[in-house]
């Protein structure tokens, strides 16, 4: 065999490696990642507070935080971002109190809850169920409403409870396509990479990204949802909210401009609370 066409089948056994490889270590590092840990509590903010502890369906635990309120109109349930924990996010939901109970939680494998790994909202639909399940048993016959961050966001989205109205900051539209969107530096020499992380999620975790998709769970959902997101986000782009807006024409959207990932709180706090209460107000 010629030393030409050797040197070629080492290259392209060396192309494949690389490509088996490092899609496999972006695809352990996504349901592994390094955690975030906020030491915030609510008692940081003068909030009375109790620690509380429910079980998912696959059993795994699910710590979290009830703030009650004499004042209550109802409960909102606020989820957090990937890779956070609770205490990220409670200073931007915290306004939420008094007129709210508020309930807290970590997802499965960040903060103190339990799980070893993170399915990037396709089990996490779980802890959703899981936290409405106790609102609901706590506060029976009451309006709940859902609030969730990114990750989190995405997760109440498909998790298709029966609860008052959704809030999502920052959601993705389908997981399939947030998977491209992680290898966006390769340009046009992504799909390999794309194909094969999503045959390892399909190998070891038995799922396959294409179903694990907010823009189809909310297609024919009739539950009150408003969908918040940077104009700018790098992370979870804007198209993510109108496909979103696409799929159920009655979902409520607000796009803030100049924003990226995250920050739209921060942006114009004013504002961003302002339309959160009314919409509450609205269908709670």
């Amino acid at each position: 065999m010629p030393i030409s066409i050797i040197k070629i089948l080492i290259i392209i056994g060396i192309i494949i490696g690389f490509i088996l490889i490092y899609s496999l270590l972006q695809f352990l590092i996504s349901i592994h990642p390094p955690r975030f840990y906020d030491l915030n509590t609510p008692s940081n903010y003068g909030l009375k507070y109790e620690n509380i502890s429910v079980l998912t369906s696959d059993k795994i635990k699910i710590k979290g935080w009830l703030i009650k309120s004499d004042k209550a109109n109802g409960t909102v349930i606020v989820g957090h971002g990937y890779p956070f924990d609770k205490g990220n996010i409670l200073p931007v939901a915290k306004f939420l109190y008094p007129d709210y109970n508020i309930i807290f939680y970590d997802h499965r494998y960040f903060g103190e809850s339990s799980g070893k790994i993170s399915t990037v909202g396709y089990k996490e639909v779980e802890d959703v169920k899981a936290v409405v399940n106790f609102a609901k048993n706590k506060f029976p016959g009451k309006p709940i409403a859902l609030y969730g961050f990114s990750l989190s966001g995405s997760a109440m989205l498909m998790a298709k409870t029966n609860v008052n109205a959704i809030i999502a900051d920052s959601p993705y539209a389908e997981l399939n396509k947030m998977i491209e969107h992680t290898y966006f530096y390769f340009g046009s020499l992504k799909f390999p990479f794309v194909i094969t992380t999503k045959f390892y999620a399909k190998i070891f975790l038995n799922i396959d990204p294409k179903k694990v998709s907010p823009v189809k769970a909310v297609k024919n959902l009739n539950t009150p949802i408003f969908v918040i997101h940077g104009e700018k986000d790098s992370q979870i782009p804007v198209e993510n909210a109108y496909a979103l807006k696409e799929s159920n024409p009655n979902i409520e959207l607000w796009i803030v401009e100049n924003t990226d990932h995250g920050y739209s709180y921060a942006i114009n706090p004013k504002e961003y609370e302002k339309r959160v209460k009314s919409f509450l107000k609205k269908h709670m």
